[in-house]
Order: C-alpha cells, then structure tokens, then sequence
C-alpha cells in the first residue's frame, strides 16, 4: 500500500468520538489523511508508525490530559506543529498552550473551515524555514520539514518521524558512537529494556533507504558492544560512480 504524501497526513485526537468522526470527514474531504485517537495514550506508538505532518490536539482528554501530551511532542517531534483545541477560553489558558509550544489555538466551538484554514497557513511552504530544513550528511540529503532523504544519485526515499529523527541524532553526533539505551530513551521516551531491539530495526530500514549496500554500510556503521554511529564519507569513498559526483 502506498503511503500518503507526509504532507497530508495529519493526527487528530478528540475523545468526542461524534466530533472527532465529523472533523475526520471534513478534513478527508479536502484530500489530507487523518489519523484518529480518542485519548492520548497511543500518540508514542502513532507517531513512530506514522508519519503526521501536524497533530490537532484536544486539551480535554481522559488520563493524562492534553497539555502533558503537549508537552511531549514538542520535546520529541519538535518539527511537527500542533493544533490545540480546547473549551477553554480564558486568555492565560491560552497563553500556556502557546507558551507550551503549540503552533495555534483553537477555542470550541468552531467551524470546520476555520480549522482547515489554520492547517493550510501552517502546512503552506512559506511557513517553511528553508534555511534550517535541509542537513547534508556527505552525499545524502534530509529534508527535516518534508521527511524525506535523498542519495548522491538522486534516489529519495519517504522516512518515518522516528526514522527522521534518529538520523537527525546521528548528524548531530556524528562520529561518536550511541548505545541501543541513549537512542531508546532519547528517541522513544521510554526506560531501556535489553530485550528491546526496535532500534535495530529502525536502522535496518534506514540502511535500506540510504545505503547502496545495506549489509556493507557506509554511513550508519556497527560498534560491537557500543552501538551505532554516523560516518559521513567524501564524495569518493561514497561508492558513487566519478560521474555523479558534484564538483
């Protein structure tokens, strides 16, 4: 099954399940993929087996409320805005949203369009920071804001959050190595367990989108008994071909 462009996927979280079936429609309606959760419990797992490109968040939500899971996304999914919907109305209410990290505030009742409105202004590329969505790792290319990675001869391939911000947390330690434990409790949140190996697999499918080989890998390389760490070749020993080199 093809995924949805990462630009019209969106994660709503309403536990009105009347509102939320309607606010779904609506924004399927406009051609985005809506992802829906009616409590915040399952935003960790969706957001690492997804891809959303804005979240729209209800602040009223059973268990662990609204501005917890606020708080979360902006610590681990910082690129990603977020919506908050809200009964709440007083100003320093909606302040501490803003204050929070939220992109935008959204008081109830409101009308469907309003809402489309506000996720196309923060979708639209001017509300890109082009000069910060672009990392250069040698010859590979990730764009932060739209998600994908890019190879020396041209292959891009769509990553997941957790794919996009493993390999952000590669660059930024580039050459040392990361234990499965640093990369499990940064990354996913949770304590380290041994017995978890996802890591592994998440690495196993970035290999796949970025290296030519991906059992002899070139950047993403293996320290036994340390973990994993980001080589960034030159262009020579990339194992591109010398015509497609840039100069």
């Amino acid at each position: 099954m093809l995924r949805e462009p990462v630009g019209k996927q969106l994660l709503l979280i309403e536990d009105d399940e009347v509102l939320c079936r309607f606010l779904q429609e609506s924004l399927q309606q406009e051609g985005y993929s809506v992802i829906t959760l009616l409590e915040g419990e399952g935003i960790p797992k969706m957001m690492e087996h997804h891809s959303p490109r804005l979240v729209i968040l209800d602040l009223m939500l059973p268990g662990k409320d609204g501005m917890y899971w606020l708080k979360w996304l902006v610590s681990y999914y910082p690129t990603v805005p977020v919506i908050i919907t809200s009964a709440k109305v007083q100003p320093h209410e909606r302040l501490q949203g803003l204050e929070c990290g939220a992109q935008d505030y959204l008081v109830k009742p409101f009308h469907d369009r309003e809402l489309l409105l506000r996720i196309k202004n923060l979708l639209s590329p001017a509300s890109d920071n082009s000069r910060d969505k672009l990392i250069q790792m040698g010859c590979l290319t990730l764009d932060k804001v739209n998600q994908t990675v890019t190879t020396g001869d041209g292959r891009e391939s769509l990553l997941t959050a957790l794919e996009c911000r493993l390999l952000q947390m590669f660059y930024l330690n580039a050459g040392l190595p990361l234990s499965r434990e640093e990369l499990i409790e940064q990354l996913m949140g949770i304590p380290y367990n041994p017995l978890n190996r996802s890591i592994d697999t998440h690495i196993s499918r970035i290999r796949n989108k970025i290296e030519k080989n991906p059992a002899k890998p070139v950047y993403i390389r293996t320290i036994r008994g340390k973990g994993y760490y980001l080589h960034i070749p030159d262009e020579e020993s990339s194992g591109l071909p010398a015509s497609q080199r840039r100069h």
